[in-house]
């Protein structure tokens, strides 16, 4: 529903398969909700076109305002309220609207690149740092690394694992693993596949926000 790739709780349907992480149980649950700086309640909306207030994408299901135009897409309803990242000690907090009329403030403390103002950000009162939404939660930020991955087709549990200095073929494409994998657990067994490859259809989908 919300296109993260997760391996947290979920619910998952004993005939095709598919999977409901539960984050998006919980927010699709019926009747309305509140969300960060709206005064109205939002209710998710299966066909409602319109561009996300957060990331500025447009989206055909979403969560909507139909008192003022306001559109979440499920992605951006899920954000963290705070999170944590190295570029400041304290914990950053999603923020709505940057109020800083000066255009060389809008820029993200973390890549140093330009940041749309009218885009949500995570943002440190403090010390006054500011940062896109993707530089502080990073590409998987629902995926806990090193867990354990049940693949029917191999006989040994698999380890998910991002590589960033070496990258050995997978097993199924034969193309160096440079990103997300599926490694076995055993140290004596070198299979590894992207996760693309082995992860059913459903588990490949994945959303990036603005960087």
């Amino acid at each position: 529903m919300c296109f993260h790739i997760t391996n947290g709780f979920a619910y998952e349907c004993s005939e095709c398969e598919s999977s409901t992480c539960l984050r998006c149980v919980i927010a699709l649950t019926p009747g309305a909700r509140t969300c960060l700086k709206h005064e109205h309640p939002l209710r998710f909306y299966r066909q409602c076109e319109g561009k996300c207030n957060a990331c500025s994408r447009y989206s055909w299901r979403a969560f909507c305002c139909k008192d003022c135009n306001f559109v979440l897409h499920l992605g951006c309803f899920s954000l963290p309220i705070t999170a944590q990242h190295k570029c400041d000690e304290h914990l950053l907090s999603l923020t709505h609207h940057d109020d800083n009329n000066y255009s060389e403030s809008h820029y993200c403390d973390i890549c140093e690149k330009s940041r749309d103002p009218n885009s949500w950000f995570y943002h440190c009162a403090i010390c006054d740092t500011s940062a896109h939404v993707g530089c502080v939660l990073g590409k998987y930020p629902f995926l806990k690394l090193k867990s354990i991955y049940e693949e029917k087709y191999h006989p040994h549990p698999l380890t998910i694992v991002k590589k960033k200095y070496y990258y050995p073929d997978c097993d199924k494409c034969d193309k160096p693993c440079e990103d997300l994998a599926l490694e076995c657990s055993k140290s004596e067994c070198k299979y590894i596949v992207h996760w693309n490859c082995a992860a059913p259809n459903f588990l490949q989908c994945v959303i990036y926000w603005p960087m």
